[in-house]
């Protein structure tokens, strides 16, 4: 049975942000882990995506973050567009999408949909007028209680039901409900389903040395611009959120073994980035998609992102989730150990050269 999976990512984001049941774990991580395990829960109840869509304001938080992932994931991105009071077209272009396929694809015979929204009940109307199979998937005590009554109980899927381990809302107090923010990523939230433990003490030695240096304060999703000496003298680093691991594993399907000279190029090119940016520290997703995927264009992604995470396991590098002082989510950078070997050789040959 073939299935169409639309994905109002927004909305779902939304729906999970700060809850209890999540405390530790980033959102959008969360986010992508429940939209993979809904594919396995599609695949063992007899039904195969093969259609896949999401939609976000993809120039900005979350979206920006997580635009790679749900690609690869097969749920391909869609850019809305935005108003100037911040509301988005989501809906609407969902809709219409959703209505393309009950009408041109007859191969098609059920349509989940992402989402919790009371709007979505004259879509969800027409799915069902034109006979074809129908799931709602969302947050319980997110999703309009209208929606559910004209799905049915029968058609609705608790997004909770798709994390492991995960108590329901009634079992948590109000306060437990709207409880402690999200925080840097775990085992249980990465779009590959293989994440790390997250390590929520820091060694005093590591803490020391996340107190030096100098602040990067451009906004999320950019690299620092270059700023004077005197004025990185002064600036004070952002504050620290938590010491976090890179939440990829190397040894994953398709991923070779990165060589020394693969690790050394990507070590020069961090060095220049700081250089360029008139930082000690890089921001991680922009030089992934930036400088890696230019000198590493025949790699693909997720081989760009194991080499970034053997310099971290070999103690290299460090990547630190820091508090953005210019919106509510944090952002990642990379801040090279001084004193090790590796790092103090590439700084000796930039220095010469």
């Amino acid at each position: 049975m073939n299935a169409a999976v639309f994905v109002d990512f927004e909305n779902l984001f939304a729906s999970l942000k700060n809850r209890q049941e999540f405390h530790g774990q980033r959102t959008r991580d969360v986010a992508l882990t429940m939209l993979e395990n809904l594919k396995a829960r599609l695949r063992s109840e007899g039904m195969q995506m093969v259609l896949g869509r999401s939609y976000a304001t993809f120039d900005s938080y979350p979206g920006m973050e997580v635009a790679h992932d749900l690609a690869l994931m097969g749920f391909d991105p869609q850019y809305v567009l935005v108003s100037p009071s911040g509301k988005s077209s989501s809906d609407v272009q969902l809709a219409v999408d959703v209505c393309r396929v009950i009408f041109r694809r007859a191969d098609i015979e059920t349509v989940v949909i992402v989402a919790g929204d009371r709007d979505f009940i004259p879509i969800a109307r027409q799915v069902l007028e034109e006979n074809r199979g129908l799931r709602m998937v969302g947050i319980p005590d997110a999703t309009s209680g209208d929606l559910r009554l004209r799905v049915g109980a029968e058609r609705f899927l608790s997004a909770l039901d798709l994390m492991p381990q995960v108590e329901t809302p009634a079992a948590h107090t109000q306060d437990a409900v709207h409880g402690a923010g999200n925080g840097a990523g775990s085992g249980a939230g990465n779009a590959a389903g293989n994440g790390a433990a997250l390590h929520d003490a820091m060694p005093p030695e590591a803490a020391a040395a996340l107190r030096e240096g100098e602040a990067d304060r451009s906004d999320a999703g950019h690299e620092s611009p270059q700023r004077s000496n005197g004025d990185r003298q002064r600036a004070p680093r952002a504050a620290i959120v938590r010491h976090i691991p890179v939440t990829w594993q190397n040894d994953g399907p398709g991923v070779p073994h990165a060589t020394d000279e693969q690790l050394n190029t990507c070590l020069d090119l961090i060095v220049k980035a700081q250089a360029r940016h008139g930082s000690r520290e890089v921001w991680l997703s922009p030089f992934l998609k930036g400088a890696m995927s230019q000198h590493f264009s025949s790699l693909v992604h997720p081989e760009r992102r194991a080499l970034v995470n053997e310099l971290r396991t070999r103690g290299v590098i460090r990547v630190e989730e820091r508090e953005n002082q210019f919106a509510d989510h944090p952002y990642s950078v990379i801040v090279l150990v001084e004193d090790h070997p590796w790092v103090q050789g590439v700084s000796e040959r930039s220095r010469r050269g």
